[in-house]
């Protein structure tokens, strides 16, 4: 594992990293406010804001409920600036749901994915892969009943290497630029996408059509010092 430094969100000065600390954490769901997100669809959001209706937080459960009436849409950080960082989130899928959380996405929110999904009856791209790049470790991942039960991640995003985490359990790893990353990259539905996940970018939930909800959303960027 690299050597981190963290950063404050606001503030530039770099503390050593302590995966298990609390410096430098942003609740992205504080006061059951969505001040920290807007609209993920850049073609409305100038009409649109705000996250659509369809999305609602009460007691730090962030839900989206496609029964609603209004907009659902993807959400999306206000902050731009986040290419080398901890995420920790809890989350709950529907019963044979889809969802995901994105990160280092372009404009088009095109990008990096820790799936969340209801792996029943799908032998691909199951939850906490990296979507279409590299499948989660199968028998290592432990993963709680979907609709009812909270489930645990975590991405680490540092320089070229990407982690995702499920229950405690290391289940994807991968170096960007690698012969692994390459030959995966140059089979995916990605490989004409020029600059792919290259650049900063927000954090992404998706509305993939499923009931899902998150809660204790918690990022704080991190250095590499390498």
């Amino acid at each position: 594992m690299k050597k981190l430094l963290l950063l404050p969100f606001l503030l530039l000065t770099a503390h050593a990293a302590d995966p298990e600390g609390d410096y430098g954490w942003v609740n992205l769901l504080e006061n059951d406010s969505l001040e920290l997100w807007q609209n993920g669809s850049a073609g409305s959001r100038e009409k649109h804001p705000e996250a659509g209706p369809q999305w609602s937080i009460k007691d730090g459960v962030l839900k989206l409920d496609k029964s609603a009436e209004g907009r659902g849409g993807h959400i999306i950080t206000k902050e731009h600036g986040y290419f080398s960082f901890e995420l920790k989130f809890e989350f709950i899928i529907s019963e044979g749901g889809n969802s995901g959380v994105k990160y280092r996405v372009n404009d088009e929110s095109i990008g990096l994915e820790y799936q969340v999904y209801d792996d029943a009856g799908t032998e691909k791209n199951k939850v906490a892969c990296l979507y279409a790049l590299k499948g989660a470790d199968e028998d290592k991942k432990k993963v709680n009943a979907p609709g009812t039960e909270w489930n645990t991640a975590r991405i680490l995003a540092v320089g070229n290497t990407l982690q995702h985490w499920i229950n405690g359990e290391l289940v994807m790893e991968i170096e960007v630029g690698s012969d692994e990353w390459k030959a995966a990259f140059a089979k995916s539905k990605y490989k004409d996408v020029k600059d792919f996940a290259a650049n900063p970018g927000p954090i992404h939930l998706q509305d993939h059509g499923s009931d899902v909800m998150y809660r204790n959303i918690m990022l704080r960027k991190v250095m590499d010092t390498e």
